[in-house]
Parts: structure tokens; C-alpha cells; sequence
């Protein structure tokens, strides 16, 4: 039975909601429907003097990136399954933002469910989620669109908690209660752009997929299952695993090869080894037959985080395999996971827009304190410095 699917493997965290209906066999599976979401820039001002990053030293360019997604359809239409190596994602966002363990966990499953979801929408649709939980992490922001570009911040990176009763990195607590805030946007036929939709949920976890997968089931009806994990190591070797669920033994399924995603730089004394994650999703009017052979997959992989699939050596479209054995995916060709440094935003006229938009005197107030005024993106990490009389200028430029 898949209702027992809540933790899978050791270093990720996968969810399964049940949803009752007249097919019992569909019942075991939890909901995921793609969706979209707005991409805002997060930005706050930093009165203090710091050296300027640029962006060609904040956003390096991942030569050699392994992040791909695959996805793939079984040959009667009745599932639909995707699969995401994010290590190389994980790691620059742990890099730029200087991130915790506790953090880059927390972030790295936001973003790999995100781009899980946003997966197959048009290239300016997007999804984004925000946790605003009352935890220390003081909140979790992702965001992707059909351009498998993502993004996403926490509010704070270096906190650090216990270990909760599984002796592993407890996002759960990380995040704290609250709510969930989902914005998607999509195109509406006869509109001159995406149309946004917001709607707001209650934490039920602060695991993130879990989370997720829940808003969805709720929201979009659609069966499925959804898993994401980071594994993080120290500069000592010490592991640290973003959240572990007591799993069962399962078959391993071997012989299957796929890219060695090579592991993320080191940040803050930590190295992101691996990061990714999993979806299933029926499709209408799936056979019986073939939720029965999803099923049994599923459980077969209930020992095998999708983190540790990729420490195996598997890539995307090795774990679809897995996910959809006995059923003859059909697969589409792989995508590659925009890095940040590709896809970010932030520039100079959007800090001024941003200033433009602080109150007149208390912008006056900043400028005259500071000799220099920075603007920091929070996705990057880039500092934009100017004088505040150059400030005052394009201000009134503009």
C-alpha cells in the first residue's frame, strides 16, 4: 500500500495524501496538478559598507551542469512521471546565500517541488510557493517557471536546531506553523498575458512536499505522489540529512545506468552531494492495471530516497524508469535546470524601482546616513553600490 509512503529513504522527504473515492486503488495515491506562479525579485537595502560583488564573481555560470529533468508517459496514457537532479541548483543557492544546513535543506526542497510542478507550463508561466511559518527559518520563498528557471530565498540562513527524534535536520520545525501562500499564473485564452491566482493553505508539516502535496490535492484533484531531498555533507565528511523517514526494506531495482551528478562547492564549511526529487501523476481515466504496477513501484523505492538515487549514480530519466517499470515510458526529451546565474532578474533599474517605491522621507533619512547605499538581491546574492547622490540623480532621471 502506498498509504504508508511518508518519509522515503534517508535524506528526503516525500509525501502521501489520501484522497477518498469509489476506486479504492486510486485512493492510494496523493494529488499533483502543474500550476503557476509569479516571479518576484526579493531585495532589501544594506546600509552597511561591504565589498561590492559582482555579478560575474555572485552568479558564476555552471560549466558542466548535470541538472536535467525527464519526464515521461506510460505507453496506455494512464501516468505520467518526472524526475529532477538539482545538486548543482542546491549547491549555488547554498553558495550565494551562504545557507546553513537546516536552510539549504528547507530551500532545496522548495525549489525542486517547484520546478517538479511548473514542469510542462509555457515558459513565462510560473509557481511559486512561500512558507510563512513562525519557525526560526523565518519563512521559505521558491519559485519556477516553465523555463525550468527557479529561484528562492530563506529568511534566515545560518539557523541551526536539534536534531529531531530521527537524529535529522528538522525542517519541519525549521518552518514552524502558519500558512502556505501558493501564486501561480497562467495563460487564459483571449488574455494579452498570464493571468495570476493566489490562494493561502495551512501548514500541515513544514516538511515542504508534503505541504505541497497537500495544497494540491486539495486544490486541483489530481492523483499523484511527490518526493524531494537534499543531502548535505560538512567540510569533516560529516553527513547531514535533511529529513529521514523510518522506510522498510525494499527490492532494489539495479542495472539501470545515468549521469553522475557531480557534487556542489563547498559553502560555509558545506557541500551539497546530492539533491532531487520525484512526481507521479494519474492521468484521466487510468487503468486499474497500471495503478497497481505505479503502486508496487513506488513501494519498491520506499528504501531509496530520491538523494540517495543520485548518489547512485541514477539520473532523471534512470529514476522515470524505475518509477514507471512494466509500464514502457514514453519519454520526451530531457530539459536542463536553468542555473541562478542564468536566470535571475535583478539589475540596476530594478533596485531603483524598488527604491522608488520607499517612502519619500524615509528614503531621505537613508540617504543621508550612508555614505554608500547597497542593494542586495536575495536570490543572487549581488550588491548593487551607489553614492547617494548618484541615487538621487536617477531617481529624479527617471
Amino acid at each position: 500500500s502506498l498509504e504508508n509512503v511518508q518519509n522515503v529513504g534517508t535524506s528526503e522527504a516525500s509525501s502521501s495524501a489520501r484522497q477518498r473515492s469509489m476506486r479504492p486503488l486510486a485512493t492510494l495515491l496523493c494529488t499533483l496538478a502543474p500550476s503557476a506562479a509569479a516571479l518576484p525579485i526579493g531585495r532589501r537595502l544594506a546600509p552597511a559598507l561591504r565589498p561590492a560583488r559582482s555579478i560575474v564573481s555572485a552568479c558564476t555560470a555552471a560549466d558542466g551542469n548535470t541538472d536535467r529533468m525527464a519526464t515521461a508517459v506510460s505507453a496506455d496514457g494512464s501516468v505520467s512521471a518526472k524526475a529532477v537532479v538539482t545538486t548543482n541548483l542546491v549547491g549555488e543557492a547554498t553558495r550565494l546565500q551562504g545557507l546553513g544546513g537546516l536552510a539549504a535543506a528547507a530551500l532545496g526542497r522548495a525549489l525542486t517541488c517547484s520546478l517538479l510542478v511548473a514542469d510542462g507550463l509555457k515558459d513565462d508561466e510560473t509557481f511559486q510557493v512561500n512558507f510563512n511559518g513562525d519557525g526560526p527559518l523565518r519563512g521559505v520563498m521558491a519559485t519556477a517557471n516553465g523555463a525550468l528557471e527557479s529561484r528562492g530565498y530563506v529568511g534566515n540562513p545560518s539557523v541551526t536546531l536539534p536534531a529531531n527524534a530521527k537524529g535529522k535536520l528538522d525542517v519541519g520545525a525549521g518552518v514552524g506553523a502558519g500558512t502556505l501562500a501558493v501564486v501561480r499564473t497562467k495563460h487564459l485564452p483571449g488574455a494579452d498575458g498570464p493571468t495570476q491566482y493566489s490562494s493561502i493553505t495551512q501548514i500541515r508539516s513544514g516538511e515542504v512536499p508534503e505541504d505541497i502535496n497537500y495544497y494540491l490535492l486539495e486544490s486541483e484533484q489530481r492523483q499523484g505522489a511527490l518526493a524531494a531531498g537534499v543531502f548535505v555533507s560538512t567540510s569533516s565528511g560529516e553527513a547531514l540529512v535533511d529529513n529521514a523517514g523510518g522506510a522498510p526494506a525494499q527490492v532494489v531495482i539495479g542495472g539501470i545506468g545515468g549521469g553522475v551528478a557531480a557534487s556542489a562547492p563547498a559553502s560555509n564549511g558545506l557541500r551539497v552531494e546530492a539533491a532531487g526529487g520525484w512526481m507521479v501523476q494519474l492521468l484521466p481515466f487510468a487503468a486499474e492495471e497500471s495503478i497497481a504496477t505505479l503502486e508496487a513501484n513506488i513501494a519498491a523505492l520506499q528504501g531509496r530516497s530520491p538523494t540517495s538515487l543520485v548518489r547512485d549514480g541514477l539520473d532523471g530519466r534512470a529514476v522515470v524508469e524505475l518509477l514507471l517499470k512494466g509500464l514502457e515510458p514514453q519519454f520526451a526529451p530531457d530539459k536542463p535546470v536553468k542555473s541562478i546565474a542564468e536566470s535571475c532578474q535583478c539589475s540596476e533599474a530594478r533596485v531603483l524601482r524598488t527604491m522608488a517605491l520607499i517612502p519619500r522621507e524615509e528614503l531621505e533619512a537613508i540617504l543621508k546616513e550612508n555614505e554608500v547605499i547597497e542593494a542586495k538581491c536575495e536570490f543572487c546574492g549581488t550588491l548593487y553600490r551607489s553614492t547617494p547622490g548618484e541615487v538621487r540623480a536617477r531617481l529624479t532621471a527617471d
